[in-house]
């Protein structure tokens, strides 16, 4: 048996940010600033402190956008000025930003970011399948840069031409089923 198409669903605004030695995945807005930002991926910056809310640099030149913002929250990707990057981990308000995105949990992001300068990482987020036949079954894997917190589903079907309906949960399969699937491929939950 050979093991066909390996695919993954995944938004193309879907990012993961490194920090600290953590993986965190965002989601970028679809708007002018989004594309621009994803288009300067992967991205390495060195953040500077600020307010003990947020990290910053000066340098990535983004379109703009901007409108006041009376909250904003942990986790808010946000361009200031024309050109300063900004990353919060911390809740702050009362000022005019365009925004990017926003990371999907920000569990750890603090401790990650720590107090001082931190060297930050935005690249986009990678989903792939691996398959292996396994005593003629096919063993599907993951290969990804998305935390370990983010559910990712693999799914199968036994024919190309399938509609959503007919991919189902590979987990989920008879061993029988599993003998028929010729067709992979994983979806993430980024909520």
């Amino acid at each position: 048996m050979s093991a066909g198409l390996a695919g993954a669903a995944l938004a193309e605004t879907a990012i993961v940010v490194f920090a600290g030695g953590k993986r965190f995945a965002a989601k970028v807005d679809e708007n002018e600033t989004g594309r621009a930002f994803l288009a300067k991926l992967p991205l390495t910056v060195s953040m500077t402190e600020l307010n003990g809310n947020e990290k910053y640099c000066y340098g990535v030149s983004l379109p703009t956008a901007a409108q006041y913002y009376n909250k904003i929250e942990a986790g808010d990707l946000m361009l200031y000025g024309s050109n300063c990057l900004v990353l919060f981990y911390g809740s702050a308000g009362g000022y005019s930003y365009t925004r990017i995105g926003k990371l999907v949990s920000t569990d750890g992001l603090a401790a990650a970011v720590g107090s001082g300068s931190a060297d930050v990482t935005f690249e986009k987020a990678v989903l792939k399948t691996t398959i292996k036949m396994d005593g003629g079954k096919p063993e599907v894997g993951i290969d990804t840069n998305l935390p370990a917190s983010v559910s990712i589903t693999k799914l199968a079907a036994t024919s190309l031409s399938a509609v959503e309906s007919d991919w189902r949960d590979y987990a989920s399969l008879s061993d029988m089923e599993r003998d028929n699937c010729r067709f992979f491929k994983l979806k993430a939950e980024l909520d």
